[in-house]
């Protein structure tokens, strides 16, 4: 997260992939968490966010597209 303050200061057109899960201490975890997400509300990022897979393949081009366009660092995230 420290990284994305510099991202986002120097207005670099990136764009970070991030599924919204929980950890888990034993197995791997099915259940939603947007804990990550939301710490990564005050870096200046854009979020964009999708909630089935149709949606994540689509938002995940028009994050790149609209990065590219604004010079905006944007998290696109999957729950």
């Amino acid at each position: 997260i420290p990284n994305l303050y510099l991202v986002a200061g120097e207005l670099l057109p990136a764009v970070f992939h991030v599924s919204a899960r929980a950890l888990a201490r034993q197995a791997l975890s099915i259940f939603c968490d947007h804990s990550d997400i939301m710490a990564v509300r005050s870096t200046g990022c854009a979020l964009l966010g999708g909630s089935n897979p149709q949606e994540a393949m689509d938002l995940g081009v028009i994050s790149h597209m609209a990065a590219v366009r604004s010079s905006v660092p944007f998290v696109h995230w999957f729950d």
